[in-house]
Formats: structure tokens, sequence, C-alpha cells
């Protein structure tokens, strides 16, 4: 590509100059280039797409089969297993030698060796189907001619589907980065023989910045090879860190030598019109590539891993593969149905109702239709059949007919009308108390110090220590000192059961999280009343103004950036709440976080419980978004 001629308004360029320039713009169009090949070299060579696309090094359970015939009349023939060096049968434990007898229950006697082989490949097993593990029973000879019977269940060696081999290797964030870049930098190449001055400058921030990132380079490939891991413990081998450290050093010096020719002469060949905004954009965005990829390492990239195990099968602790199952796992979260339920008749023709006062429901016609289904299905497509189940049902207005809430995974559903219910109520009494609390002690009155430091001692709690404790407070008999406390007051008659099913269970754990974290809330309140200037009540007092007027008028205008964030912080925090609904509640009564508590640990569900956390992002994404849109903190 040739040189477009500069402008008339910068001097033209030496033959040294032309030179340079090619060069520097070569340099640029060459680091595209390799991000680009790098990039399928990585996808080309790696281990797991190779696997996909090829097979396992040893696939199966790794083990050959010989039907040996005895030479002595009356003997029968048998199968001889002869398991591969590091496969799974022999990790298992499998020898030469052991003579097989049962695949997974099924007795080998009589069968063929073709149909052994068969049986034990599992060709015909589709891979949504396959357990991924073959159980052998073998008999294993000893020294003194005699056998014994014994068993072994073997991991089999099964290829990963290709779309998972690839998310898991690479995924969306590091692909995007390479192509992002090697187009940047075939872009500023381009436009660089353009006599561009953005691109110019823009060229010096990729260049200072790819100086920066090799020098980086070289520090860790020095240590790292040199100690033998991150955290090794061998003695420092410095040639073998010098040799692997030489590569990233021998980049520096072609990039660091472009930015210096380009930095001194970028006034000079290249010519445009840049205005303020654009130069403080670029300012900024160097100043925010640190930043950027600190994130991309903490925070997208398990963001992104999370979402790709999410689309899996994979279950926790164990080493059976995991499938990809695409969107199943959110459609069985989000499937619901509502249907209309009447309710069950007693002998007096009025509604039945169970001992604590509940309507009892007929069965809907979805659940109707979903039992019927089920009886025409074999016993193993049974265990996999996802049906709708009763999440909840609301009275209608009338009384004997209910509005029935059904979904393919009905605790899911309630988790978040529970996380959504905890979140609206906790956050609006945290904000309504913590805006009283903070104007009280912005005031001006004796022993203010004492109540600031005061106020923060039940958030300086730890949420499960809090949550122990208000669990021993509210008691369901007469134990618990609320309980006591009301019976000997004569509020009450008898015993509350605040935490049951049948009792004020969301209102208690409101209450619970309200005095926990009210403080917070005020904490930060309190700060954005302290840059209130006081001239402006004074003002308003001498012009007439009432204290609600100046509330209304001066307070809450100039206080709503710190709600917003105290709204944002808060609802966060609400909307992950974990501790106080694992302690005081049961596991039927869940919050979104707890539930994937329970999917994760107790069903092991990893894939299922990474769809769970996702949507509690989502969740989360969608209350910041609000928030800002309505307070208009962007524009503050």
């Amino acid at each position: 590509m040739t040189l477009t001629s500069p402008p008339a308004s910068r001097r033209q360029p030496t033959d040294r100059e032309t030179v340079a320039l090619k060069l520097v713009s070569g340099l640029l169009m060459v680091i595209g280039l390799l991000a680009f090949a790098y990039l399928f070299y990585a996808i080309a060579t790696d281990d797991g797409i190779r696997e996909a696309t090829q097979g396992p090094k040893i696939p199966g359970i790794g083990v050959e089969i010989q039907q040996i015939v005895p030479e002595a009349e009356g003997e029968e023939p048998y199968f001889e297993l002869s398991p591969i060096a590091g496969g799974p049968a022999s990790v298992t434990g499998i020898k030469q030698g052991d003579r097989l007898i049962a695949v997974d229950g099924a007795d080998v006697t009589g069968m063929t060796l073709e149909e052994v082989r068969a049986r034990i490949a599992e060709e015909h097993v589709k891979l949504k189907d396959d357990d991924f593990e073959i159980a052998l029973t073998f008999l294993r000879p000893s020294g003194s001619g005699e056998f014994t019977e014994l068993g072994r269940t073997i991991q089999k060696n099964v290829a990963p589907t290709l779309a998972i081999a690839y998310l898991q290797s690479f995924g969306f964030v590091v692909p995007l980065i390479a192509v992002g870049l090697g187009a940047m930098c075939l872009r500023l190449g381009i436009r660089l023989r353009r006599f561009d001055l953005t691109a110019a400058h823009w060229a010096l921030v990729m260049l200072l910045w790819l100086a920066i990132g090799l020098v980086v380079g070289t520090l860790w490939a020095f240590w790292v090879n040199g100690k033998g891991g991150l955290a090794g413990t061998e003695p420092f081998k410095y040639g073998k860190a010098a040799v692997s450290a030489a590569p990233f050093l021998l980049a520096i010096v072609p990039v660091a030598l472009a930015y210096r020719w380009l930095s001194a002469v970028v006034d000079q060949l290249f010519a445009g019109e840049e205005s303020l905004s654009v130069r403080q954009t670029r300012f900024a965005w160097t100043l925010l590539v640190p930043t950027l990829v600190i994130l991309a390492l903490v925070a997208a990239r398990p963001l992104e891993q999370t979402f790709i195990k999410s689309l899996t099968d994979d279950e926790f602790g164990t080493s059976r593969p995991a499938r990809y199952v695409g969107l199943n796992n959110y459609q069985n979260m989000l499937s619901f149905k509502f249907a209309t339920v009447d309710c069950r008749k007693n002998d007096s023709d009025e509604c039945a109702r169970t001992p604590n006062g509940s309507i009892v429901w007929e069965p809907s016609s979805v659940e109707q239709e979903e039992r019927e289904r089920l009886r025409t299905l074999s016993s193993e497509e049974r265990k996999k059949s996802v049906r709708y189940q009763e999440a909840t049902t609301w009275t209608l207005p009338g009384g004997e007919t209910g509005l029935r809430l059904l979904g393919k995974d009905p605790v899911f559903l309630n988790s978040i009308w529970n996380t959504l219910r905890f979140t609206v109520a906790s956050v609006t009494l945290e904000l309504l108390l913590g805006l009283i609390i903070a104007m009280v002690v912005n005031s001006s009155f004796k022993g203010r110090g004492l109540m600031r430091t005061a106020m923060l001692v039940p958030w300086a709690i730890p949420t499960v220590v809090s949550a122990v404790l208000w669990q021993t407070i509210m008691r369901g008999d007469q134990t618990g000192i609320l309980n006591k406390l009301l019976i000997d007051l004569g509020l009450a008659s008898g015993p509350q059961q605040w935490f049951a099913t049948t009792g004020p269970w969301m209102s208690s754990i409101v209450a619970v999280d309200v005095w926990k974290t009210a403080p917070f809330m005020a904490l930060l309140l309190l700060a954005g009343l302290q840059i209130i200037p006081g001239d402006l009540y004074e003002a308003a007092s001498v012009d007439g103004a009432s204290k609600a007027r100046q509330f209304f008028s001066i307070t809450l205008p100039l206080l709503r950036p710190t709600i917003a964030v105290a709204l944002i912080f808060r609802t966060l925090d609400a909307l992950r709440a974990f501790d106080v609904f694992q302690v005081l509640l049961d596991t039927t009564r869940p919050s979104m976080a707890s539930y994937n508590y329970s999917r994760l640990v107790l069903n092991r569900q990893d894939g299922y419980a990474s769809a769970v956390g996702v949507m509690i992002f989502i969740l989360i994404f969608i209350f910041t978004a609000v928030y800002v849109r309505i307070v208009g903190i962007e524009r503050e």
C-alpha cells in the first residue's frame, strides 16, 4: 500500500521518514495479523477441541477383550480383560488376566465377543442418555488357582461436544479481545499511511500499552519459568527463565522504537482537527486500560464461565463430563403457566380449609393433564420428565376460585417472589428509617457523637450472628424472649410462630434485616446531609419556609444522588440475600441466593446452579439500570 501525500499544511516527509512511517504502519498491521493468527493457532492446537473433533486418546473405558478357549476339555470359554496403560480401567484397578463375567449386571455367558465389545462400547446409547460409566464384574485368579469375584465401576472417556470444548477453553471474552485488538491495529496501520492525526495519537496509545504489556509478559515469563511455577519451591533456574523471557524482551525493541519515532513526528507529518472532547476521550481510555484489564480478569471472565457452565448439565464433585444442553436450564427455571382452580367443598357445601385456615384447592386442568401424560411414560422416561407443579395459588374475589401459578421449577419461581418481596419491603423501610436516623444524628445535641457510634453496632454484627441472635429472641414457644415479653404485657394470648410457614415469616425476616442494615443506610445518607450548605436553610427560614417545606425543597432534591447510591448498594445486597433465609427459614422458602446454594451444594447441579446465578445477575442489572434511569444519577 502506497503512502498518501501529506496535506499542504504539514511539511513533506524525508525519504528516511517515509521508510520509518511504512515500518511503523507495517508493524501495527503485523501485530493485528498476529493477534488473529495466534487466536486461530490456539483454537487449532487446543487439547479440548482436538479431543472433541478426533476423540480421546484412550476412548471408552480403555480395556481390550479377548475370548479364550481353554485347551482342556470340559472348560467353558471365557473373556479375558487387558487394560490399556493409563486408561480408566487400569486406573480403577482392572488387571491383566481378569475374567469378565458381567457388564452392568448383565451376564456375558453365552455372548459372542462382538456382543460383549458392543455392550461395553455402548455405541447404541445416545449422548444425552449416557451415564458415562460401565460396571464390570470379573473373576481374579490368585496364586493358588482360586478365583475371587470383584466389581469395578469405571468412568468412560467420552469426547466433549465441540461447542463445550470451545466455550470452556476460550469463551467469548478472549476471542473478542483478540479480534478487537487485531482489527484496531490493522485499521490504525492503514490510517497512518493517510497521515491521519487522530490515528497517529491512537497509535501512540496502542504502542504504549503494547510496550507495557510486553514488559509485564517478560517479568511473568522470567519468574514463572525460572521458578517452575507461580509459587514453585524449586531453585530458581536463570537459564530457563532468560530463554523464556527473551522473545518478549526482543518484541519490546521495535514497539519502543516505533513509539519513540512516532511521538517525535506526530505534530510535524500528520494533519487533522482534534477537538478537546476527542483528546479527553482518548486520555480517559488510556487511563481506563488497566481497569478494563482487571475487570476482564476478575469480573468478565468468571461471569462468562458461569454463563457457559449454565448451558451444560455439569455436576459438582463428579468426574462425569458435562453435556451441552443449550438453554434447557433456563427453560426449566422460567417455564410457567396460569390456571384457575376451584376450592374443594365440604359437607356443608363450603370451601374446605386446613387447620391453619388455608383453603383446600382442587387440582387444576394442567396438573390433571400432566398426571395423565406421566401414566403413558416408561419408568426411565418418568425419571427424565419435568412436569408443571404448583408454585402458589392466589384467592380470587368471591373466595371460591383461585388463580394458580404452575412451573417446571416451582421452588425457583417462589424464590424469585420471595426475593422481590424481601427486597422491596426491606429497602423501603431501611430508606425511611435510615433517613430519619440520619436527620436526627445530623442535628446538634449533646451526645451526638455517642449516638453516631451506637447506631452502627447492629450493622457491625455479622449477618449470620445477628440472624442466630434473632432466632433465639423470636423462638416460637414461651422460651422466646419476644413471645415472653408480649405475653407478659398482655399483647398476645399465646406464643407466636414467627418463622413458621403459617406465621408472619416474611415480615419477621424483613424486620431482622431492617434492624441490621438501617444503620448502614443512615450512614450513607448522613454523608450526603453533611455536604448540604447550612446557608440554604438559614435563607429558607428568613423567607418563612417551614421545616417540612425546607425538607421537600432543599434536603430531598440535594440528597437525591446520595439516595440513588444508597438504594443501589442496598438493593444489590438485598437481591443477593442468603444468610437470613438460610439461618431462619427452611429450604421450602428460599431466596434466589439460598436456592442457588441448595442446587450447587446439596444437589450438586453445577450447571443448573450457574443458570440461577446468571438470573440473579440479570435481576441485579435490571434494578441498577432502573435506579440510574429514574433518579438520573448520570446527569448528576
